[in-house]
């Protein structure tokens, strides 16, 4: 399969590369989660995790979700109430970054559904009380090697006078993790999806600074509660409130 990879996108036998990946599940599967290899090490050994086809392919066969479809679908049902929730937030510092989210929000087109739910995205760490300033970056083409460093990072590069705004039109998106560029997109909240997969599909741990974050994508948006008896208290005050 590595062979495979050296092939340009063209060339590449890509029915031979998914019954490859479903052959080697089980024995990825161990070595990923026993033995947790840096990503370094996992990109050259399993290279198909990286392309955005097989790893949706992959977390399907951990949780046996569509994850796309999935994550679209819940989010547009609770982007009007998370994106009202939001205007209620205008006290301390989260609440002053919150409203800057809205603010550039209002700038955009009512109809524009993926504006909203980038609205919804970038508001929410902010809504739990989590900073996602080191995670979330916006910045310039010329700034962006500076700003691809990071354990998990999504580097969106913007026009300059929306560095510092929400990443509603982005040049392109990196996703970062352990200081490597592994992946890229041109959508910021597909680029969100494909790194959700990746921390599923290469067993990684949710950064402590946006792990609630994260728990709402996994418990309410996808339902994959793994098992918990309860969600934390701030994340069952959002469920309550959603419902």
């Amino acid at each position: 399969m590595v062979e495979q990879f050296k092939r340009t996108s063209m060339e590449r036998d890509m029915v031979s590369i998914h019954q490859h990946m479903q052959r080697t599940f089980a024995l990825r599967r161990e070595e990923i989660v026993n033995l947790a290899p840096p990503v370094v090490e996992l990109k050259d050994r399993w290279p198909a995790l990286f392309c955005e086809a097989q790893l949706y392919s992959e977390f399907h066969r951990i949780t046996n979700l569509n994850l796309p479809s999935t994550f679209y679908a819940s989010l547009d049902k609770y982007t009007p109430q998370l994106l009202q929730l939001y205007k209620k937030r205008k006290t301390g510092t989260f609440g002053q970054k919150m409203e800057a989210v809205m603010m550039a929000f209002e700038e955009r087109d009512k109809n524009d559904i993926c504006a909203a739910r980038i609205a919804a995205l970038a508001g929410l760490p902010h809504h739990l009380k989590e900073d996602s300033a080191e995670v979330f970056r916006n910045c310039k083409e010329d700034d962006l090697e500076a700003a691809q460093e990071g354990e998990v990072v999504l580097v969106a590069v913007v026009n300059q006078e929306e560095v510092l705004q929400v990443p509603f039109e982005t040049q392109h998106v990196s996703i970062v993790l352990e200081d490597m560029v592994v992946m890229s997109h041109r959508s910021w909240t597909d680029s969100l999806v494909i790194l959700f997969a990746l921390v599923y599909a290469l067993h990684l741990k949710y950064l402590d600074k946006l792990s609630a974050f994260f728990e709402f994508i996994q418990v309410i948006l996808l339902d994959l509660d793994d098992g918990r008896k309860q969600l934390r208290p701030k994340l069952q005050a959002l469920k309550n409130e959603l419902e």
